[in-house]
């Protein structure tokens, strides 16, 4: 009779390094053990440019990939809440090695396969015989390991995140965190909130108050291109701003005392990007050093809030590095 072997799932990211000499930290999920190690063999985690979640023990592939969908959207939250940022992919293969090359020159044996060089999520068999190379690459930072494994852990016995709204936003932060360049960290924290903005819609009575003034506008336009053009972009405003949907998601959740430090960044992000102001060279840098780091702190406390608003209890080390939340 076939032996079943099972499936465990790889989890590989870029991430903030970790200040540990340790060659594998463990952390636990619904019970599971996930270790997390360099994808180089006994390499300290600390000198790892990518770093590799495992757990193994699954009866299908189809439990793997949940499990591994929820482990994801873990270590990108914990990852915020530790100021550390991570990169976990989107499942794609980073490069292609011939197996038949490798075997045909004796660098594999029979029973060994060689496993797909994925930045984020496989499922493989559960067993020993997958070996992996891997090209390198660069990243630099550093946090303390033991904040974010323990964020891990809180996060594991809070309700999932991976089909709520804050799922991309949380993604975008993270990203956030993890990238050196300025401008992009501004970019993608303030996108993170206006995500969640964007299913924002007229109420029932200001859907009525538009078509009002737009029949009161086309009754007295008698046939002025101007003013039938403004009744036009009335019928087109099937959303509000998105500046607007902010401010909604702000009062919603309990933030409105945020909006005034809002308005003050989003100001100068437009500064920044739209040219409202002449600025010289220095002044762009200067902005932009400096407005990556308001963004992200005030982006990642807006996201965790309407989190924890929605049940999830936070780690501790987000009220460190953020603040009361």
């Amino acid at each position: 009779m076939k032996e079943t072997i099972g499936f465990r799932l790889r989890l590989q990211v870029r991430l903030g390094t970790l200040s540990t000499d340790e060659v594998c930290l463990t952390t636990h999920l619904d019970g599971r053990e996930v270790t997390i190690k360099s994808r180089e063999d006994g390499q300290p985690i600390s000198k790892a440019k990518w770093i590799v979640l495992e757990a193994r023990g699954f009866a299908t592939e189809s439990e793997a990939r949940v499990f591994g969908e929820q482990l994801r959207a873990n270590v990108q939250l914990a990852s915020i809440c530790s100021r550390l940022g991570a990169d976990t992919g989107l499942d794609k293969v980073l490069s292609q090695i011939n197996e038949e090359i490798w075997r045909s020159k004796g660098l594999l044996a029979p029973h060994q396969r060689l496993g797909p060089d994925v930045h984020g999520l496989s499922v493989l068999p559960d067993d020993d015989n997958t070996i992996f190379m891997y090209i390198e690459a660069e990243l630099t930072v550093a946090s303390d390991p033991a904040q974010f494994l323990d964020a891990i852990r809180v996060l594991a016995e809070q309700p999932s995140i991976t089909e709520s709204k804050v799922t991309l936003p949380v993604r975008l932060l993270s990203l956030a965190h993890i990238n050196p360049q300025p401008l992009a960290r501004i970019v993608l924290a303030f996108s993170a909130v206006e995500t969640v903005a964007q299913d924002e819609n007229w109420s029932d009575k200001q859907r009525n108050l538009i078509k009002k003034l737009v029949a009161e506008i086309t009754n007295h336009a008698g046939g002025d291109r101007e003013s039938l053009e403004v009744a036009k972009a009335l019928q087109r405003m099937h959303r509000i701003g998105v500046r607007q949907g902010v401010r909604r998601v702000l009062c919603r959740n309990g933030l409105s005392h945020l909006q005034k430090e809002w308005d003050k960044l989003y100001g100068l992000r437009s500064s920044l990007f739209h040219g409202s102001k002449q600025l010289t060279e220095e002044d762009i840098n200067n902005l932009a050093n400096n407005l990556a780091n308001d963004a992200m702190n005030l982006c990642s406390r807006i996201i965790l809030a309407i989190i924890k608003r929605n049940g999830v209890k936070l780690p501790s080390v987000a009220n460190k590095n953020f603040g009361s939340i």
